[in-house]
């Protein structure tokens, strides 16, 4: 039944769909990314005709899925720290509020950062605090330098070379036509491709990004030189993230983008989650191997 078998799959965005696709790969993960440059749409790419896909996706928005992402959105800065040691060892759970999570969707939803999985688990996440003392989520995908002021959105760029060196298979020609569902549960989705429908089973889950790429170049108010801590970030227990940068400092009112140095601000929390990555990235076509453990 199945063309392909892989562990994820990504889809939509460049950003969002490589950025899934190397904290993937990092975890071990077989990846296959549908995503180009060119793509471009909301959350859904208008060739999407299928109902299930779109009541699916609707379903997970909450009512908010005919929001678009805004292209002119800056890269998100987030002001975070590690746990104490009493946070470390506190078995408190977090009271759950239903409207900070609805807040988040929000975001995601309106961000060309953002991203959405079909799985709630499977990424290795750490836990941090914001600068208002809240929890979040975060999960390293690597160090950008940031370059001088001036022409294409830079995370892009460094997204792809990321992808590449962990050999990730990015299909520029493949674009998702519609997803596949098992018992009311995601499967796979089948791709529209240069050489016709290519049925893919995505064991652990399909990434959904917006097709939306941002006009701005990216760097915010860091300045050229600086090497910036990229993560993918989300509210527990929520199937939506979003690809922002870390910081454990507030940037300053008289920060230049025109001027140099470095704000290498990763937590050794972080650093060490990110450790033990395998250099070997690939996917497999479906010839009797049996499904990873999930």
């Amino acid at each position: 039944m199945w063309d392909l078998e892989v562990d994820v799959l990504s889809v939509g965005g460049v950003i969002g769909a490589l950025a899934s696709a190397v904290i993937s790969a990092d975890a071990d993960a077989e990846v296959l990314v549908a995503s180009s440059p060119a793509h471009h749409g909301g959350w859904l790419a208008d060739e999407v005709v299928d109902t299930d896909t779109h009541a699916y996706f609707a379903s997970l928005c909450e009512g908010l899925a005919s929001i678009d992402p805004l292209p002119e959105a800056e890269l998100p800065v987030r002001v975070v720290r590690d746990l104490s040691a009493d946070e470390q060892r506190s078995r408190t759970v977090p009271p759950f509020r239903g409207g900070r999570l609805r807040n988040w969707v929000v975001q995601c939803l309106t961000s060309p950062y953002g991203l959405m999985h079909t799985r709630v688990a499977g990424w290795a996440t750490t836990t941090m605090r914001t600068a208002d003392d809240e929890p979040v989520e975060a999960k390293l995908i690597g160090t950008m330098a940031v370059p001088p002021a001036g022409g294409t959105n830079p995370l892009v760029g460094w997204l792809f070379d990321e992808a590449h060196g962990r050999g990730i298979d990015v299909r520029a020609d493949a674009r998702l036509q519609r997803l596949v569902f098992e018992d009311g549960v995601v499967a796979g989705a089948v791709l529209a491709t240069s050489t016709g429908p290519c049925l893919v089973r995505a064991r652990h889950g399909v990434t959904l990004a917006p097709g939306v790429m941002p006009i701005t170049d990216g760097c915010g108010d860091f300045r050229a030189g600086d090497e910036v801590e990229v993560a993918l970030v989300r509210q527990t227990a929520s199937r939506f993230a979003r690809v922002e940068v870390l910081s454990n400092t507030p940037p300053g009112p008289s920060r230049s983008a025109t001027c140099a140095g470095t704000t290498r601000v990763l937590t050794h929390q972080l650093r060490d989650a990110r450790r033990g990555r395998s250099e070997t990235r690939r996917y497999r076509e479906v010839n009797g191997h049996p499904p990873r453990n999930q």
